[in-house]
């Protein structure tokens, strides 16, 4: 009902549905949001015509509420969860888990805070905006229907970890600053088709990218195309000096003998020899050491990988790995070339020392899958990627997990670690990325921060009971 709060008279009704009916208004008076049995309605208040969202966790909200620029409207519920709903679409957009009480009247704080108060005892401060937790996301394109051969974009680091570069839907690559998470100029659309790897240059200088039959080599000052596009496969990597370009040719399901490694010339892209394996198998993923000219090649059903002195080339030496089972295409070089590690989208990791050709752990990331590797810069963390969109870290040393998984979205998962190691790049085959704080370090501090004040002497001992009594947060 509308009241002229003059006179105290209704000047206009809308029948709606049954149910408890929580109501809200949007900050510019056109949408009014209103719980029915089940969920609630978007009213247009000029028209009086309804969107209904059904189907709202925990039935009929508690209460409604929009944010400060009216496109999303929050409701609560009495099992605990707090939904965010966009308005243009009336669709879910996330749902909040933290209370296991009922929640009732939510707030907004000036900075954009959203406050949720509940009947367990708890008050939680969500950060919507992602821009005060470990995870900064972002939407880099819009791909709804990856490419079911091959789905996923691939995220890069600049070896100076100013710039990422992501790959778009069907063609083209997207810079970004990785500061402020600003897009970095026009994208760089002349790829051949959308873009499954790429690799800068070790100063920068220079992007290869291909897809899944051309490669492209890129000015990354001038965003401009140095040469292509070439004839090749979808993947690649560039020496430790910049000069050699390794780009694998021949479908993974093609005749062995048509599938290798091609070499070109960085400045000019054209073709300087090949490498045909010696396994006689379909090369699954390539990946060049951080110093001289060594290239490993991995297997797409496994059996071994190849070390190569790419500037013969020439065979140095082979590695047994796991045979039998396809999906070899992951596989990383530690930042000083002592360990290589390898793996498959059956979850199986293997990580060898180089220096007297011993495997030195195996580790099985389950179901997920191990669809990309990378090392952190002291070599003592292994990120690994899945086809699922999970992303696990592990400590080399000990084949232990690292806290718990990261990950959302949907597609495999492409990663890669910043040169300073304290940021993981996710990108996910549904357009979707994130770069999390990956820094323990930095969590300390953040903590702080945001808390402005430590624990006390008896908080410290109620939840950690018999520890010494070491505040984190000290001026």
């Amino acid at each position: 009902m509308w009241w002229d709060l003059r006179s105290g008279t209704p000047t206009r009704r809308l029948k709606i549905g049954t149910g408890r009916h929580p109501l809200a208004l949007s900050p510019d008076g056109r949408t009014a949001a209103v719980g029915i049995e089940g969920g609630f309605e978007l009213v247009d208040i000029r028209s009086g015509t309804k969107r209904e969202v059904p189907s709202v966790r925990g039935g009929t909200p508690s209460w409604l509420l929009f944010d400060h620029d009216g496109e999303t409207v929050v409701s609560t519920s009495l099992d605990g969860t707090v939904a965010l709903w966009d308005l243009p679409s009336a669709t879910l957009r996330e749902t909040l888990f933290g209370h296991s009480g009922a929640v009732m009247q939510p707030a907004f704080g000036p900075d954009g805070t959203l406050y949720t108060v509940s009947h367990d005892g708890t008050a939680i401060a969500w950060d919507l905006a992602g821009e005060r937790g470990l995870e900064r996301p972002f939407t880099f394109t819009h791909d709804p229907s990856p490419d079911p051969d091959f789905p996923g974009h691939p995220g890069r680091f600049a070896p100076d970890g100013r710039l990422i570069a992501v790959g778009l839907q069907g063609h083209g690559i997207q810079l970004w600053d990785s500061s402020t998470m600003n897009r970095f100029g026009p994208p760089l659309r002349e790829t051949g088709g959308e873009v499954k790897d790429m690799v800068f240059s070790g100063d920068g200088s220079t992007l290869a990218a291909t897809s899944l039959d051309t490669v492209t080599i890129w000015d990354v000052e001038n965003r401009s195309l140095r040469a292509g596009p070439f004839r090749s496969e979808f993947f690649v990597g560039i020496s430790a000096d910049g000069s050699l370009l390794a780009t694998v040719y021949g479908s993974l399901f093609a005749p062995v003998a048509s599938s290798g490694v091609r070499l070109r010339d960085v400045a000019t892209g054209e073709p300087i020899g090949t490498i045909t394996n010696a396994a006689r198998a379909a090369v699954g993923s390539i990946a060049f050491s951080p110093a001289g000219s060594t290239l490993a090649v991995v297997h797409w059903k496994g059996g071994t990988v190849e070390l190569w002195d790419a500037s013969g080339p020439s065979l140095v030496t082979t590695l047994p790995v796991e045979r039998g089972k396809d999906g070899y295409g992951a596989i990383a070089f530690s930042p000083d070339g002592r360990y290589l590690a390898t793996g498959n989208w059956h979850g199986k990791v293997f990580i060898w020392d180089l220096s007297n050709s011993r495997l030195v752990r195996e580790l099985d990331v389950g179901e997920a899958g191990a669809f990309a590797v990378d090392f952190s810069p002291d070599g003592e963390v292994l990120a690994i990627g899945g086809w699922e969109p999970v992303v696990t870290l592990w400590d080399v040393a000990t084949g232990a997990q690292i806290g718990s998984s990261l990950g959302a979205g949907n597609g495999r998962a492409a990663i890669d670690l910043s040169p300073d190691g304290g940021r993981l790049l996710l990108t996910r085959a549904d357009g979707r990325g994130a770069i999390y704080d990956v820094d323990p370090d930095s969590w300390a501090r953040r903590a702080c921060m945001l808390a402005n004040r430590t624990l006390t002497a008896e908080e410290w001992e109620e939840f950690l009971p018999g520890r010494p009594y070491e505040p984190a947060c000290v001026s």
